[in-house]
């Protein structure tokens, strides 16, 4: 007799409930295990940073020499020479005199763009010619003005016995109504790289959102998935695993740029700097949050990669705008339009960090703010939370915005 053996049961069982911490813990985990691993992230995150620091050392090259303009004196006494390099320093313009023999010598230097203006004897005594290739400067041509101007005065007081030496000097002083910020510069370079770097993060993150969601419903993975997973944990698993990638992402490429700046001397104030890159990442995280939940849900309402562009085409639209109001925005910062856009989510989300670097707004509009724009993203993230929950598992043709917006009902 046949002895029986036991076949152990090797069926399938579907594993316990996750809790929800644990749920999005874990497909966070895989996402980011994922996505940082790929060899596209990592090449392309290496040659960012290469670009940065090459371009912080070619913009630090280009800019580490001090402006010089020349200007080619002819037959004019030292203190008219010396009176022109002086007045251009309180002006903030460096010149430097070049004494020449003939005025055809001054002619050549102008020119062949040697010397930046001349500044030779008329035709009539006590007449003067400023020589010029296409148009002097008026930062060179305004000191030499000034300066054969005051020697004309000082001779002709000399000529009456008056020494322009005794005569009193006119106290000038200067009141700013409106003190600049000797750091604006910087805090303004820092804020608009981190708009580009948010707009690149919503849109390469908020596209792997939306293509991770549809290859997993196309694959039929997401019903797996499904059998142990809330639709809600999934979603927020995949938001913050992926947003945790483009975060990191982010926080590098500026580390490396704050660095880079700071040892080349772009940047002078790395506490400032420090400080300004703080608010970018805060407000990079709404936007992000904000527009990778929208992606999240229009993956879900397709069923084929086909369709997801002109699925996502109304986001990209939107994002787009966002970059554009941020890039010239940083022109008209005071202006209504910005101001008010800058209330308006997702656009603060650009907007008042620049307001931010400016100093063109206060404590209580940046709470405000953020406080709008951090009740619009959990807006929208529940609304794409339901829109994901009633889409994920359908199939066949594309659904129309009527019936998504049906679906977040």
């Amino acid at each position: 007799m046949t002895a029986l053996h036991h076949v152990p049961d090797t069926t399938t069982r579907p594993s316990p409930k996750a809790s929800a911490a644990q749920a999005i813990r874990l497909v966070a985990e895989r996402e980011i295990t994922t996505r940082a691993k790929t060899r596209s992230f990592v090449v392309s995150t290496v040659l960012l940073m290469v670009v940065i620091i090459a371009g912080a050392i070619v913009i630090n090259l280009l800019a580490g020499g001090e402006d010089v303009e020349k200007v080619a004196v002819v037959g004019q006494p030292a203190v008219v020479t010396e009176s022109i390099v002086a007045i251009g320093d309180s002006a903030g313009t460096t010149i430097a005199t070049e004494p020449v023999d003939t005025i055809e010598q001054a002619r050549s230097r102008v020119t062949d763009g040697d010397v930046a203006a001349a500044l030779v004897p008329g035709e009539t005594p006590g007449s003067y010619v400023i020589l010029s290739k296409d148009g002097a400067d008026p930062a060179v041509e305004g000191p030499i003005r000034t300066a054969v101007s005051q020697a004309g005065i000082a001779d002709a007081l000399a000529a009456r016995g008056v020494d322009a030496a005794s005569l009193p000097a006119v106290d000038i002083s200067v009141t700013q109504l409106q003190p600049a910020h000797p750091d604006e510069g910087e805090r303004l370079v820092i804020a608009l790289v981190g708009v580009v770097l948010l707009i690149t993060a919503i849109m390469m993150g908020g596209t792997m959102v939306a293509v991770g969601v549809v290859e997993e419903k196309t694959s039929r993975v997401v019903e797996l998935l499904l059998a142990t997973i809330k639709p809600l944990h999934l979603l927020w698993g995949k938001i913050i695993g992926i947003g945790t990638v483009a975060l990191a992402q982010v926080v590098l490429l500026g580390a490396t740029a704050l660095i880079a700046g700071t040892a080349t001397g772009i940047l002078t104030l790395p506490g400032a700097a420090v400080g300004m890159f703080a608010a970018v990442i805060a407000w990079f995280v709404l936007g992000f949050l904000f527009f990778a939940s929208l992606y999240a849900a229009t993956g879900a309402i397709v069923s084929r990669q086909e369709e997801l562009s002109s699925a996502s085409f109304p986001l990209t639209v939107l994002a787009m705008a966002v970059m554009y109001a941020g890039i010239f925005g940083v022109q008209a910062l005071d202006s209504t339009l910005i101001k008010v856009l800058s209330w308006i989510p997702p656009f603060s989300a650009a907007l008042m960090p620049m307001r931010i670097a400016s100093g063109d707004t206060d404590t209580l509009q940046i709470v405000l703010t953020f406080l709008i724009m951090a009740v619009v993203c959990a807006l929208a993230t529940w609304v794409a939370a339901r829109i994901y929950q009633r889409s994920i598992l359908r199939t066949g043709s594309r659904l129309g915005w009527g019936e998504v917006l049906k679906l977040a009902r």
